[in-house]
């Protein structure tokens, strides 16, 4: 059930046609597994499914396909849980399934795959070609091709995230597992000590990624584009707006 909307979100009735199958989508509205939902640029909602937490950022389309089991097209998703819970994700090239608790944004890319960032939590995530690799708070995983299979893993800037994401920051009600959170950033914080050279964009391809680069003097410079040696090494930094 819709627990929050701000801005333009809509869904879009699969058994209709026309414009009767598309309407506004409302706070305290029960969303129909199959029901396709679009938000618009700054817009954003939130829906609750005890134990879960779902957030779809600006500029975002996706369905859930069943209770647990959600298909992102395009944009970012949050999901969070404080208990154990089983989770499918998947987006128009890859799937994955998360097994555990904690606090997770999903973001899609142009190459079909997904970005799966924890930002805490514990449990694993698996991929349809076998893999399984066990989660840990700020570490980034690429999920590729179908069936799908891991890109490396790589530490991204937690405290960073937190302070400009607005699938965290900009909802009236902070997450349950905000604390958790902040313990995250404090340890990675400990392990790492700020060691952060890059914020990686998009991957339009299983080849090539947007990269920008801190400069010395003038912050962040310009994107550029990187090719990987091969499909697995992919990321050595890795950050994804909504």
């Amino acid at each position: 059930m819709s627990s929050f909307v701000s801005g333009k979100v809509e869904i879009v009735d699969p058994q209709k046609t026309g414009v009767s199958s598309i309407s506004s989508l409302e706070v305290n509205s029960t969303i129909q597994s199959d029901f396709i939902v679009a938000t618009g640029k700054g817009s954003r909602m939130e829906a609750k499914d005890d134990p879960v937490t779902w957030r779809l950022g600006s500029l975002s389309v996706g369905k859930w396909i069943s209770r647990n089991n959600f298909w992102l097209h395009s944009g970012s998703l949050l999901f969070c849980s404080d208990s154990n819970t089983s989770i499918v994700i998947s987006t128009t090239g890859s799937t994955a399934t998360f097994e555990g608790k904690g606090t997770v944004i999903i973001e899609a890319t142009k190459n079909g795959g997904f970005k799966f960032i924890p930002l805490e939590g514990k449990g694993v995530i698996s991929s349809t070609k076998g893999g399984v690799k066990k989660i840990i708070g700020g570490r980034l995983l690429l999920i590729l091709g179908n069936p799908s299979e891991f890109g490396n893993a790589y530490d991204i800037d937690l405290n960073l995230l937190l302070r400009s994401s607005r699938l965290i920051n900009s909802f009236p009600d902070p997450l349950s597992s905000f604390p958790k959170i902040g313990l995250a950033i404090y340890i990675q914080e400990l392990k790492l000590k700020g060691k952060y050279n890059a914020l990686i964009g998009d991957a339009t391809s299983n080849k090539n990624l947007q990269m920008w680069k801190f400069g010395k003097n003038t912050g962040v410079e310009p994107p550029t584009k990187q090719r990987s040696e091969s499909k697995k090494g992919f990321f050595k930094g890795f950050f994804g707006k909504d």
